[in-house]
């Protein structure tokens, strides 16, 4: 409703998603039913194909890295579809390295000279930055830093050494130049900027706060820090959010934490947030994820109270997913909840389990699960405590078993639940004898409803 306001011909409206490899299926499907659906709904009749007033005023831009995904990934599933549909025109633009002309052209715009003096040092750089954009800005401004790339005021123009340039050594890209220049950073920095790459590419300023509360986390600012790390251009900060300039620079400083340290780290930071998170669900949402990131480490091994813990940390956030229609989210916190439960815990936490089990059983049947939904049934119902404990699981298996189409034994179901409510009825009913009762009703309900 929203783009479908403010969209038109006169003012047109670019919507962008950025590293489309990484999104859930969930994700791909409202943007492919959006760009098919609000097209379709907008299509102009015919006789108006000349009124310009009619043009649909967006255009939807997403990029991938091609190297990260596979023709049968969601992401490739929902741009062919998309494409197959007739509805929205999608366009592929496959984005290639720079050659080294184009390092030419660049090198040569910004320094002011002729081709001819920088095709050499244009060379050695496209060769090692293997023509990535990011890359070669990267590696041009550590040659301005360190003076090998330097303005010469006598012969007014810029001068370098292509030997001294050649001699500047990239590893697989520019990872041990980012690495060197965080190693000149104060620790207080890269101390807050690992904490960042923890929680990915991005972070709000009330993440900040809530980790920054009483100074428990760490013993300084980290807003402080923040603002330090964006003089430096490793982060930049738009509104309320922090996010790093580029992808490659969050995994590199993730890389930067030793292994034995980055799951500790995620807890520790989970734990915090958790602490923190009183009604805000994006935060506990958060905070849920770090945990479980911990929880799936090779080393994990939480104490029963952080167990019992993680396992009410996810109920909660599933029922926050839920809420929210992410039904696949639900699942994945359901998951990692029963996971962490005891191998006694219809004994030990039943009530926690109970609560689990259901949410699993409803989640799975509207994600299409039979399977899981069926085995989740099976294990409540055989270890419910009492005839009230059953009655969601039982009402969610007579659903089952009616999509099933075995109505008889659904039917069996009702009849048994409805004896235990004490609510008697006949095996076997004729059509008088409804036609009877149902008479009856209405004479009972003629004063009482319209």
């Amino acid at each position: 409703v929203l783009f479908k306001s403010i969209c038109s011909a006169g003012r047109p409206v670019l919507f962008t998603l950025d590293d489309l490899q990484w999104s859930q299926s969930f994700v791909m499907e409202a943007i492919s039913e959006f760009a098919i659906y609000y097209a379709h709904d907008r299509m102009p009749d015919i006789s108006e194909v000349s009124n310009k007033n009619n043009q649909q005023g967006i255009l939807i831009a997403g990029t991938y890295r091609s190297n990260e995904v596979r023709e049968e990934d969601n992401l490739i599933k929902s741009i062919k579809f998309m494409n197959e549909s007739g509805k929205a025109k999608v366009t592929t633009l496959n984005v290639k390295e720079l050659t080294k002309a184009d390092v030419t052209r660049l090198i040569s715009a910004k320094l002011c000279l002729p081709w001819r003096y920088t095709q050499e040092l244009a060379g050695l750089v496209q060769r090692k930055t293997r023509g990535n954009p990011f890359f070669i800005a990267q590696f041009l401004k550590s040659l301005i830093q360190n003076h090998t790339l330097q303005f010469s005021v006598k012969s007014r123009r810029w001068g370098w050494d292509c030997d001294v340039v050649d001699m500047q050594m990239i590893s697989d890209g520019v990872a041990e130049l980012l690495t060197s220049t965080f190693s000149c950073l104060p620790d207080e920095v890269m101390q807050v900027v690992k904490i960042a790459s923890c929680l990915g590419s991005q972070l709000e300023e009330s993440t900040v706060d809530a980790l920054n509360s009483r100074n428990e986390f760490l013993p300084f600012n980290m807003h402080t820090q923040l603002a330090l790390a964006v003089e430096e251009g490793i982060m930049e900060k738009a509104g309320p959010v922090y996010q790093f300039t580029h992808d490659i620079i969050q995994h590199t400083i993730y890389e930067l934490i030793p292994e034995d340290n980055r799951e500790i780290l995620h807890k520790t930071i989970g734990k915090n947030l958790l602490r923190y998170s009183g009604n805000n669900n994006a935060l506990h949402l958060l905070a849920t994820d770090q945990i479980n990131i911990f929880c799936k480490g090779i080393g994990c091994n939480p104490s029963d109270d952080e167990r019992a813990q993680f396992v009410e940390c996810n109920a909660k956030a599933a029922k926050v997913a839920i809420a929210a229609s992410s039904f696949m989210q639900a699942q994945s916190y359901i998951d990692a909840g029963l996971q962490l439960l005891e191998a006694q815990h219809w004994e030990s936490q039943y009530c926690l389990s109970l609560n689990l089990y259901e949410m699993s059983a409803s989640v799975s049947c509207i994600n299409g699960d039979i399977s899981t939904m069926s085995s989740r049934l099976d294990e409540i119902l055989s270890h419910c405590r009492k005839f009230d404990d059953s009655l969601k699981a039982s009402s969610l298996l007579i659903k089952l078993l009616s999509s099933m189409s075995k109505f008889e034994e659904a039917r069996s179901n009702c009849l048994r639940i409805l004896s235990n409510l004490g609510e008697e009825f006949p095996s076997q009913i004729n059509l008088p004898a409804a036609l009877r009762e149902m008479s009856q009703m209405q004479i009972m309900l003629k004063n009482i409803t319209k």
